[in-house]
C-alpha cells in the first residue's frame, strides 16, 4: 500500500475511533447522571388548587372582601385571571387578579356583593406550561341547594381542574399535536446521532438516507409549530392579543417556546458540520423540551431537568436507531445487517437507562407510589411499562434471530418493535399532559332516613385546614338535637383515638334548601382535623331529645 493509501486508511480509522468514542461518551454521561440522581429529593407536585377562600360551595352570612386561590405549584405571571359572575352572568368586578411574590397564590379584590349565588371561574398556567381551569360556586345569605343555574352558563363554565372529564375536540387536537412532536423530536435527534456513528459505505444508500434526513427535519419543525399553535389558545384563554403578548414577553413557557423554535431552525444551518456541533444541538433540543414539561415544575430544578434530559436522550437513541434499521432493512439489507449489532447493543443499554430514569421520575413525581393506581396518568404509565417489557422481549428475539441469521424473522420483529415504539410515544404524548397526582374534591355527603336526615360537607377536603358543616333534619316536635358529634379516624392506625371536630351550632340562613317537612339544624367548624393524607373514616353521631342516637359512617381517601 502506498503512503497516500496508508494516510487515507489511518484517517478513516481515526474518524471511526472518534465516532466510537462519541457514542461511548453519550452512554457514559447518561449513566453517570443517573448515578448522581439516584436519591430522589423533595419536590412540588403537579399544579392543583389546594385552597380557595371562600371555599367551594360555601354558604356565607357576610360577603367576602376578596377571592384568594392557593396552588401547590408556581404559576406563570401574567397568564392568570379570576372572574366572579352572578346568576345572570354579570361580571361583578373589572379588577385584575394579583399574584403573590412566591407565585403560588392569586387574589381578586371584590366590591360589596349582595345576597345571592356567585360563580368563581379562574384560569392559570403552571410553571410546566400546563393550563389549569376551574369553577366553583358560593352563596351569600342563602343556600346553594336547588338554585337554578342557566344551562348555557353551566356548559360554559362548570369545569373541573385540569383536563375535563370528557374528551373534547380540543383535547384530541392537543394530544395529536404532542404525540407528533414527541415522535419527530425523538426520531430526528436520534437519527442525527446515528448517522454520525453508522459508517454507511454505499453512495446510493447515503443519498437515500439524506432524503430521509430532510423529511425528518422538516417534519420536526412542522410538528413543533403545530404543537405550539394548538396550545396557544389554551394558554391565553379569552385574554386576546394582550395575553398573547404577555405569553411571549413575560412567561417562562413563552421564552422556552421561542428558544426551542430558534434552536430547531438553527439545525438547518448547524447540523452535519462537526460531531460536537451535532451533539450540542441535540442536547439543546432535549434541554428546551425538558423546560416545557413536568420537570420544569419540580424543585430542585437542576437534578429533575437533568434526569428528564437523560430520559429523552435514551429514548432518542433507541427510536432513532430503530428507524434507521427499518429504513435500511427495506432498501439495503446488507447495510442493515452490518449495523444491527451496534443498534441492538445500544438499544439494550438505552432501555436500561429508560427504565431506571423512569422509575426515579415516578419517585420524584409521586409522594406515594400507590397513587399510580389512582389516576389516568398512573394507569397510562403502567401501560407504557408493559409495552417496554414487550420491547425488551422483542429485542431479545431480534438478537437471537440475528445470531441465527434468520433474515425474514428480523424484518417482522423490527416492524413489531416499531409498532410498540409508536404506541409508547402515543402514551407519552397523552400522559405528559395529565397530572401525576390524584385530585381531592370537596365532600358532599347526604343520607335520607325515616325520622332523621343528615348532610355533611368538607371543603376543600384536603390534608390540613378544612371547613366542616353538618346539617341535621328532625321532626319539629322533637326539637333541637341533644348532641351532634363529628369524628375523624385514621383507618391505618386502629389504635389511635378518633379526632373530635368541635362543632358549633349556627344560624342557618338557607331559605331555599329542602326542609323535608322537618326542622333543620346546622353545625360548623374550621380546623386541621384531617391533618395528613390517607384513608379516613368520617363518623357523624346525632342524638335526639329522646336519647335515640343515629350513627353515620363514611370512608374517604385524601391525597
Amino acid at each position: 500500500m502506498d503512503s497516500g493509501g496508508s494516510l487515507l486508511h489511518l484517517a478513516r480509522q481515526a474518524r471511526e475511533h472518534q465516532r466510537h468514542q462519541g457514542l461511548k461518551l453519550i452512554l457514559l454521561s447518561m449513566v453517570l447522571m443517573l448515578v448522581l440522581l439516584a436519591t430522589p429529593q423533595g419536590v412540588w407536585a403537579h399544579a392543583s388548587l389546594v385552597e380557595s377562600i371562600p371555599p367551594a360551595n360555601a354558604e356565607l352570612e357576610q360577603a367576602p372582601a376578596q377571592i384568594k386561590l392557593t396552588f401547590n405549584e408556581r404559576l406563570e405571571e401574567g397568564l392568570l385571571s379570576i372572574k366572579v359572575l352572578d346568576m345572570d352572568k354579570k361580571q361583578m368586578t373589572a379588577n385584575k387578579a394579583q399574584i403573590n411574590k412566591e407565585r403560588t397564590q392569586i387574589t381578586l379584590d371584590l366590591p360589596q356583593l349582595g345576597h345571592g349565588s356567585y360563580l368563581v371561574t379562574y384560569q392559570v398556567v403552571s410553571a410546566d406550561g400546563h393550563p389549569l381551569k376551574g369553577t366553583y360556586l358560593f352563596a351569600i345569605g342563602q343556600s346553594l341547594t336547588n338554585i337554578p343555574i342557566d344551562e348555557t352558563m353551566e356548559s360554559e363554565h362548570l369545569h373541573t381542574e385540569g383536563l375535563s372529564t370528557g374528551l373534547g375536540f380540543t383535547d384530541i387536537v392537543h394530544f395529536i399535536s404532542r404525540i407528533a412532536y414527541y415522535a419527530f423530536m425523538l426520531a430526528f435527534t436520534g437519527w442525527v446521532l446515528w448517522l454520525r456513528f453508522s459508517r454507511i459505505q454505499q453512495a446510493s444508500t447515503t443519498s437515500m438516507l439524506k432524503g430521509w434526513t430532510v423529511l425528518l427535519q422538516r417534519g420536526f419543525i412542522v410538528a413543533f409549530i403545530f404543537m405550539m399553535f394548538t396550545h396557544l389558545f389554551a394558554m391565553i384563554g379569552d385574554g386576546g392579543s394582550e395575553a398573547l403578548a404577555m405569553l411571549f414577553t413575560h412567561t417562562n413557557i413563552g421564552y422556552v417556546w421561542m428558544a426551542s423554535l430558534v434552536f430547531s431552525l438553527l439545525g438547518f444551518v448547524l447540523l452535519y458540520r462537526s460531531l460536537w456541533l451535532d451533539l450540542v444541538w441535540v442536547v439543546m433540543i432535549w434541554f428546551t423540551k425538558s423546560l416545557n414539561g413536568h420537570a420544569a415544575a419540580f424543585e430542585p430544578k437542576v437534578p429533575t431537568i437533568v434526569l428528564d434530559v437523560v430520559h429523552l436522550a435514551a429514548a432518542a437513541l433507541w427510536i432513532g436507531g430503530l428507524l434507521l434499521l427499518l429504513v435500511l432493512w427495506r432498501h439495503n439489507k446488507e447495510e442493515a445487517a452490518t449495523l444491527f449489532p451496534r443498534v441492538s447493543g445500544m438499544a439494550l443499554a438505552t432501555l436500561a437507562v429508560l427504565v431506571v430514569s423512569g422509575v426515579l421520575s415516578v419517585f420524584i413525581f409521586l409522594p406515594n407510589v400507590g397513587y399510580i393506581l389512582e389516576t389516568n396518568w398512573g394507569k397510562l404509565l403502567l401501560a407504557k411499562s408493559t409495552l417496554v417489557l414487550l420491547v425488551i422481549v422483542t429485542g431479545a428475539l431480534l438478537r437471537f434471530n440475528q445470531r441465527r441469521r434468520a433474515g425474514s424473522g428480523i424484518g417482522t420483529l423490527l416492524r413489531i418493535d416499531a409498532v410498540l415504539a409508536g404506541l409508547i410515544i402515543g402514551i407519552v404524548g397523552v400522559f405528559t399532559y395529565l397530572t401525576p397526582l390524584p385530585a381531592n374534591a370537596p365532600l358532599n355527603w347526604h343520607v335520607m332516613g325515616e325520622k332523621i336526615h343528615m348532610s355533611a360537607q368538607i371543603t376543600p377536603n384536603i390534608p390540613g385546614v378544612n371547613d366542616f358543616t353538618v346539617k341535621i333534619w328532625l321532626p319539629e316536635e322533637l326539637g333541637k338535637p341533644k348532641q351532634v358529634l363529628l369524628k375523624m379516624s385514621d383507618m391505618t392506625a386502629p389504635d389511635m383515638a378518633p379526632l373530635d371536630v368541635p362543632l358549633e351550632i349556627t344560624e342557618d340562613t338557607s331559605m331555599m334548601e329542602e326542609s323535608y317537612g322537618m326542622k333543620k339544624y346546622t353545625y360548623k367548624s374550621r380546623g386541621a382535623y384531617l391533618p395528613y393524607p390517607g384513608y379516613w373514616k368520617i363518623e357523624v353521631r346525632a342524638m335526639n331529645s329522646n336519647d335515640d342516637e343515629t350513627v353515620y359512617e363514611k370512608q374517604i381517601r385524601l391525597f
